[in-house]
């Protein structure tokens, strides 16, 4: 509980059992005593502190006693920041951070629950030079819209009455020929492990940028994904991938110890446009190694549904949709006799 010196004080009040944790601003600090009700202390805790910024910046004014809608977008980017983007890492933080900022910097003292669909939605569609990059951007601003909304800092969820700009998926395969060049390549070796595993099970590169040696079991040989390794997107928690006919093939190259890409990710990404290079191609075509192993997959057995599997995926519908390219049977049996 905050000392008496604080302007606010969280309480547990069993009266409203939907959402019994009470904060309540002091009227020593806002003029007049405004109420909140959450359903745990967590958000109880989030919501003061967009709260005590909404007032130092705008006054209590800006609060409405029986509805959050006056917090400007900034206050609850600030408390979003502090509980949920101290949570990201790597590509997700970088690029999280690079929207948030946008984001603020054209709506930032405007109220969130005033900012109208249409207006939102236009500033979306006009980021970037391509529907891709406003579909990124939609994205982010839909997680941060959901968080507000959940953590009852806002009244109304605005995102879900925004279309999203259709992103264009770009699908990048490399044929058999070009698979065998890169695996026959003087590189080390745990490049060479990455066009193995990405190429021939599935593996997102960043999976296998986060882990080592003893996820990889030859008794079983199968590949362990655990729990903050696979990608945080809403599908598997963790997953085995069995080895394919490639990678049992080289079996004895898949033993080490540590980390398996024991490199920085600078290193590792100019080593791998650098073998690019080498087998003719003007640079790494982007996730083309999943994308490939999706094709080809697909081609062979027809099932969606393993090769979801294999790639985390919990529908069969997202290979169809975002990875797989039709290729002929033949170029299938050419990819898997590697």
């Amino acid at each position: 509980m905050p000392a008496k010196n604080t302007p606010y004080l969280i309480s547990y009040y069993p009266a409203r059992p939907s959402a019994p944790w009470k904060l309540e601003l002091r009227a020593s600090f806002a003029g007049k005593r405004i109420k909140r009700f959450f359903s745990t202390k967590a958000e109880a805790e989030a919501a003061a502190a967009t709260l005590v910024t909404q007032v130092k910046r705008h006054g209590s004014q800006s609060l409405e006693e029986q509805s959050p809608t006056g917090i400007s977008l900034s206050a609850v980017l600030a408390t979003y920041r502090q509980n949920k983007m101290s949570l990201m890492t790597g590509v997700h933080l970088k690029i999280a951070g690079f929207v948030y900022k946008a984001l603020e910097e054209k709506f930032g003292a405007t109220p969130m629950d005033s900012i109208a669909p249409l207006e939102l939605e236009k500033w979306i569609h006009s980021r970037g030079n391509s529907p891709t990059t406003g579909a990124r951007y939609f994205r982010y601003v839909r997680m941060f819209w959901r968080w507000a909304y959940k953590k009852q800092l806002i009244a109304h969820n605005t995102i879900e009455r925004v279309d999203s700009p259709v992103a264009k998926v770009r699908l990048n395969i490399l044929i058999p020929a070009q698979m065998q060049a890169l695996l026959a390549l003087d590189c080390p070796k745990w490049l060479y492990v990455t066009f193995l595993l990405c190429g021939f099970s599935g593996l997102r590169t960043e999976e296998l940028l986060r882990m080592d040696w003893s996820a990889v079991f030859h008794d079983e040989q199968s590949i362990h994904i655990g729990k903050g390794i696979q990608k945080n997107s809403g599908g598997w928690a963790e997953r085995y991938v069995d080895f394919t006919d490639p990678i049992k093939r080289r079996i004895e190259e898949l033993k080490g110890s540590g980390k398996i890409i024991p490199v920085p990710f600078i290193t590792f990404r100019r080593q791998r446009l650098a073998a690019a290079k080498a087998i003719g191609l003007p640079g790494w075509p982007a996730n083309c190694l999943r994308h490939s192993f999706a094709s080809y997959q697909l081609a062979l057995h027809g099932d969606a549904g393993k090769s979801g599997h294999q790639m985390g995926h919990t529908s069969s519908a997202m290979v169809y949709r975002t990875y797989a390219q039709a290729v002929r049977k033949s170029q299938a049996e050419a990819w898997w006799a590697i």
